[in-house]
């Protein structure tokens, strides 16, 4: 089976304060996008598509021919930015990993396992959720009470007050069927509180799609360590990553003397 990665590369970072992409910003001295790119070449995906936007040029300049580009000209969304990769993956089969470019500590096993649950199940695609203590600013997962069944995902400003004290939220890292993916994505429609095209929404469009059904269902991979999916939108989530990537550096490198000892 054909596997693709898409990592959306285009917003602005206004929070970082910096002229800079927020992807290029560095952890360990790598730009945030590049971790993403290293650890997917070393998982031998067949085509990893960034999607550019804001200040794409030096986004492009860094990564170079490593990856193919796809360019979101108006900011109008994560829906809206997948879509743009259309012309480079509509009509393939085979499955496609949507990661967030400022995640520059997800662990290769997690996407691994995204991949695996996705083909093992045939599903029409999974989500990678996170239980976190304060899920303040995260989408929450909205299951069926009955079955556990996933339902759907409401963002933070869209949610109502009970729904805001579900601790199971989205961390924006996905796998879908590729084809299932770009069906779906013509039914998501913006009527939000940020007028914008949110691929969260794509499992409530793929069952008015017909897409999942008894047979075929939208499947979540809960995370042991939700410290893998920190979101950086700020120059003190960037220190945080900064610490949880220097933490680890460390644990490797010990691990390594003591093997080598």
């Amino acid at each position: 089976m054909n596997t693709y990665a898409i990592i959306l590369a285009a917003g602005k970072g206004t929070r970082m304060k910096s002229e800079l992409p927020k992807v290029l910003h560095p952890v360990g001295g790598i730009p945030m996008v590049e971790h993403l790119v290293n650890k997917l070449e070393k998982m031998k995906i067949d085509e990893i598509i960034v999607v550019v936007g804001h200040k794409r040029e030096l986004i492009i300049r860094h990564l170079g021919r490593r990856v193919s580009y796809a360019e979101q000209t108006e900011q109008r969304g994560t829906a809206h930015a997948v879509q743009q990769a259309a012309s480079l993956l509509i009509g393939k089969k085979g499955a496609t990993l949507v990661l967030t470019g400022d995640t520059p500590l997800i662990e290769p096993r997690t996407l691994q396992n995204l991949l695996h649950v996705q083909k093992e199940n045939q599903s029409a695609g999974v989500v990678l959720t996170a239980i976190q203590d304060d899920p303040t600013g995260y989408g929450r997962i909205i299951r069926d009470k009955q079955t556990k069944e996933v339902m759907g995902i409401v963002e933070e400003k869209d949610a109502d007050p009970e729904q805001k004290h579900i601790q199971e939220v989205n961390t924006g890292i996905f796998c879908f069927d590729n084809q299932s993916m770009f069906q779906a994505l013509l039914y998501i429609k913006n009527n939000n509180a940020q007028n914008e095209f949110y691929l969260t929404d794509i499992i409530q469009a793929m069952r008015e799609a017909g897409i999942t059904n008894q047979q075929k269902r939208f499947e979540t991979v809960v995370l042991d360590d939700p410290i893998e999916v920190i979101g950086i939108n700020s120059r003190e989530q960037l220190a945080e990553a900064e610490r949880v990537f220097t933490g680890r550096t460390k644990h490797a490198d010990s691990r390594i003397h003591r093997r080598g000892s």
